[in-house]
């Protein structure tokens, strides 16, 4: 009784740093917005005062969260060490923008999406995958046994994922709109196209962004999201692994547009590790959709807005360029353009008829004494551990959207 009020307290402490975290970055990064990137430094020192109270309470958890014999011990268990996942993802991209700011203003001025995405696939898949590894390593794992996969089953899953990703980019896309818009009426500040640049992560260094997209995270996420969590959550049952491993990893992407989506494929995603136990395969069905977005699509769209003459380090268009050149420079691409999305959308709608057709194969198997659907739910929801990640998870919701907001506000 002690040990639960304990682990509770620390607990809602940690959500309250978190909670506080958050505001902070939230404030940092509007001033960004107002003043210029070297204006948050000043805010870093009191980010830091909170991280580092809150990393040693986490840890301190885990000492109090080490049993899995019971659903409810294993989802706090669990939830504890990827928060700890959580706040490590989150103090190092802080602590290398800081870095950058502070000694190479410049160079990280010019070149921020190509450091973006070098940054970003070192901590996904060096430290954050060392980090949960570790974590989890005192945790007891079961063996799933492995089975194969046909390349036709393969194909057949890539289909019915780009369904699923379909409808819910569908759901995520009217909730990204509305909390776009103040972006889209707030004052220009004469470098729009810049920031398309970046939101799309736009470089010339085309390889190096197809293998920290496409290639480098279906792989390491996929430990982290399916093999490290499905291990540990199985012998629970294989509804509370599939809901975990898909509601964690679509939070985890911090944002409306790719929320849904992240979701229904990671479901997918952990019934095929389930079924299979081989985590190579959903590796292959996660980097076919990166791969797509970050090589083709991109790709297309960086190669029409140059056509359109672009130029992403100021963040206009030439006034010099001809009209007449102009349309002959773009129609060729813009075609291209549609007929891609034309295939992809046919995929799309092929692949989710597919799903209907064949949904009666993505049944759950019950364990024995397994409780209900909602009572399992229930007990992931109303756990005090969870709601640490899933507070890690907001934050990074908040601090996509709500610097757009006040720098509006304070505009």
């Amino acid at each position: 009784m002690e040990d639960k009020a304990i682990r509770k307290g620390l607990s809602v402490t940690a959500i309250v740093l978190i909670v506080i975290s958050c505001l902070l970055i939230s404030f940092n990064d509007a001033h960004e917005k107002l003043f210029g990137r070297e204006s948050t430094l000043y805010g870093i020192p009191f980010i830091f005062a909170f991280a580092i109270p809150l990393i040693a309470i986490l840890i301190v958890l885990t000492r109090y969260y080490n049993n899995t014999d019971t659903m409810d011990e294993m989802i706090g268990a669990v939830a504890v060490r990827y928060s700890i996942f959580g706040w490590l993802f989150v103090f190092v991209m802080r602590l290398a923008g800081a870095v950058f700011t502070a000694f190479f203003l410049d160079f990280y001025t010019s070149h921020s999406t190509l450091i973006y995405l070098l940054t970003n696939s070192f901590n996904v898949c060096v430290i954050c995958t060392l980090c949960v590894a570790l974590a989890l390593k005192g945790l007891p794992k079961t063996k799933i046994e492995k089975k194969r996969l046909k390349f036709k089953q393969l194909f057949l899953l890539i289909m019915m994922m780009y369904g699923m990703a379909q409808i819910g980019s569908m759901m995520g896309m009217p909730l990204e709109m509305a909390l776009s818009l103040p972006v889209a009426f707030a004052p220009s500040d004469g470098n729009a196209l810049a920031g398309l640049q970046n939101s799309l992560l736009l470089t010339d260094h085309t390889l190096i962004r197809i293998i920290t997209i496409g290639i480098l995270p279906p792989i390491f996420e996929e430990l982290i999201f399916r093999k490290f969590l499905i291990d540990r959550t199985i012998r629970h049952g294989e509804f509370i692994s599939c809901a975990m491993s898909g509601i964690m990893f679509g939070l985890w992407h911090g944002n409306f547009q790719q929320f849904f989506y992240a979701f229904f494929v990671g479901v997918l995603f952990a019934f095929v590790y389930i079924r299979t136990g081989n985590v190579i395969y959903t590796m292959i069905l996660h980097a076919s959709m990166n791969l797509v977005t970050s090589s083709v699509t991109i790709e297309l769209l960086a190669a029409f807005m140059k056509r359109a003459g672009i130029n992403f380090d100021t963040g206009t268009i030439d006034p010099g360029i001809d009209e007449e050149v102009l349309l002959q420079a773009i129609i060729p691409i813009f075609l291209l353009i549609m007929l891609w999305v034309f295939i992809l959308f046919g995929f799309q709608v092929a692949g989710f008829i597919l799903l209907i057709v064949k949904r009666k194969n993505f049944k759950l198997v019950a364990r024995e004494g397994e409780p209900g659907r909602k009572i399992i739910l229930h007990k992931m929801t109303h756990s005090v551990a969870m709601w640490v990640f899933f507070t890690f998870a907001l934050l990074r919701f908040i601090t996509y959207y709500l610097p757009d907001f006040l720098a509006l506000f304070f505009w």
